[in-house]
Formats: structure tokens, sequence, C-alpha cells
């Protein structure tokens, strides 16, 4: 009787092996994809816009241009901060490289510079800053 207990005992071992084997190789493809996809997360910084210059302009309103930035991945977005880097004047995407930016008051000063954004959310230092003072109406 003991004899057959532990061939029963050693079918049951081997059975719970086996079976946490046959998991073990069916997880690997999943660690192995989810390691890949972690690898793949882009965190390369897009590099500067260049070449920042007003355009046109007048008593309320300025528009500017600069030359595009490059990335790994790919530039999907420019923003353009007013305001020694403060304010968000606005954003466009990575194939625009001009902006206007409006409502502004007349014989005010306002300075500029603009961010590359990547996909992964990378930005870029910041491009060269301009400045200038509006004229009065």
């Amino acid at each position: 009787m003991n004899r057959l207990a532990n061939i029963r005992q050693s079918l049951k071992t081997r059975t719970v092996a086996l079976a946490a084997g046959v998991m073990l190789a069916s997880l690997i493809p999943s660690l192995v994809s989810a390691s890949s996809t972690a690898a793949l997360v882009d965190t390369q910084a897009p590099t500067a816009p260049t070449n920042l210059k007003f355009t046109s302009g007048n008593s309320t309103s300025l528009s500017m241009k600069w030359e595009a930035a490059s990335d790994n991945v790919g530039v999907v977005a420019y923003e353009i901060y007013r305001t020694n880097y403060g304010v968000l004047a606005g954003v466009v995407s990575g194939s625009t490289l001009t902006f206007t930016d409006t409502g502004l008051n007349p014989g005010t000063p306002y300075s500029y510079s603009v961010k590359a954004v990547d996909a992964d959310g990378n930005r870029s230092g910041w491009s060269n800053p301009i400045g200038i003072t509006l004229p009065n109406s």
C-alpha cells in the first residue's frame, strides 16, 4: 500500500511541476514583450528650434517664424512662450513653423521663445529669445 501511495505522490509532484513549467513557458513571451515595449519609450528630447525672428506686426499683433527642430522620432508640436518664458502663448503642429500672437497691448514690450515637443512629451531647450516693443496705435 505504501508503494501505491508513493507512486501517486510522485505523479502529483510531476504533474504540478509540469503544469508550473507550462505556465512559466506561457508567461515568457509576455515578459519579453513587456520588457521590449518598455525599452521603446522615447526619452530623447528634440533639438531646440533655431533662428526665431519676427516677420510682421502692428500695435496689437506679432507674427514670427523659426527653423525646425529635429528629433529621433519626430517633432509633433511647438510651444510658443511669451514674456521671459513664462506664458504659453500658443501651440502649433510639428509641421508649422510660424505663429501669430494677437490681442496684444500697444506700446508694450514682449519677448518670445519656442520649444519643440515630441510624441512622448519630451521638450527641447529654448530657442533663441527675441523681443520687441509694439508701436502705439
